[in-house]
């Protein structure tokens, strides 16, 4: 159901929170998503201590960090106060143990189990009781990581969307062992951080968006290697039906806005005949043995030049605000 649009004022109010505390919000590892959730927290009037073991990156970092606030500062989406204030409440810890007086412990670094969980369990000896430790994990179960720490009950997973600071999107997956006290602190955390929170009944590997996602991508790299079309005419089709409707509806309001039985109908033929493979595919092995990181490097898929690769990061940051105006004008009504 179409919604009438937000005033600006609204908007703002929309896509920035209240702090719920003074106490530091830790971010544990500044990668592309650990700058984006430091860029978020700053927006929302969090004081953010962050560590990363490459302390040469931090003057690259904070110039990130301050590009991305006066973006949103553009957009209308940081009223509270001037991007070079907002940044003041940025510092830098030296090492893990600096990070004691934090409140809540946002983890972020390269998915590797072994690495997360030792860098977790030595985080849990220099923390208080009282502090939430959250991954954003986006592959392992937080049942698995959670086991062995000290206070399991204080663990979540907290799976956030790249960009981090313009994105309504933020999973909140309870593990085993999480309190329900974590979970309800999560909960009010993401709203203030300007969230529209998901919150995950059971801990399940890839959570919700990622099983949506990767079956997808499993299904397209399975059209690819039986020949039926190319990557680029894969891509077109996908963003003329899927991507035109997507952001307005999820998967279920989609099949109630245009007939419930003909989606049955098509679901008795089709699934038999849709890939299960449980193995990498072909082509994403093919990527891997030529180190393609995508635009990082220039080789991916598609072929870029450092112009062009440019253009398409820039192109999203930009389309992505576009979308979270559209999002906040068509929220869905119950």
């Amino acid at each position: 159901m179409k919604n009438k649009a937000l005033s600006p004022k609204k908007q703002v109010s929309r896509t920035q929170g209240q702090a719920l505390f003074a106490a530091p919000v830790g971010v544990l590892g500044l990668g592309l998503m650990g700058q984006g959730l430091v860029t978020c927290l700053l927006a929302n009037g969090y004081n953010v201590m962050c560590y990363d073991i490459d302390r040469s990156r931090n003057s690259v970092i904070v110039k990130h960090v301050q590009k991305s606030l006066e973006q949103l500062a553009a957009e209308g989406l940081l009223s509270r106060e001037a991007p070079k204030d907002a940044l003041k409440r940025l510092s830098f810890a030296v090492s893990m143990r600096e990070l004691k007086d934090c409140r809540i412990i946002l983890e972020c670094i390269r998915e590797n189990l072994d690495l997360k969980r030792k860098v977790l369990g030595e985080l849990e000896t220099y923390v208080s009781n009282e502090c939430i430790l959250a991954s954003n994990t986006s592959s392992f179960p937080i049942s698995l990581l959670q086991h062995g720490l000290r206070e399991p009950g204080r663990f979540i997973g907290l799976h956030w969307g790249e960009p981090a600071q313009i994105m309504r999107y933020l999973e909140i997956i309870p593990g085993r062992q999480t309190s329900a006290a974590t979970t309800r602190f999560a909960n009010r955390f993401g709203v203030s951080c300007g969230k529209e929170p998901t919150l995950l009944k059971q801990d399940i590997r890839g959570f919700l968006s990622n099983r949506l996602m990767y079956a997808m991508l499993r299904e397209a790299f399975h059209l690819v290697e039986m020949g039926i079309a190319d990557v680029e005419t894969i891509d077109q089709s996908f963003r003329n039906d899927i991507g035109w409707w997507a952001l307005l509806a999820g998967p279920f309001r989609w099949m109630d806005l245009t007939g419930i039985p003909a989606y049955a109908a098509v679901m008795e033929g089709l699934l038999p005949e849709l890939c299960n493979q449980s193995t990498i595919p072909p082509l994403m092995q093919k990527m891997l043995r030529e180190k393609a990181l995508g635009t990082a490097n220039q080789k991916g898929f598609y072929k870029y030049s450092k112009a062009t690769a440019a253009k398409w990061e820039k192109d999203w940051v930009n389309f992505t605000y576009e979308m979270r105006k559209l999002a906040d004008r068509y929220t869905p009504t119950k």
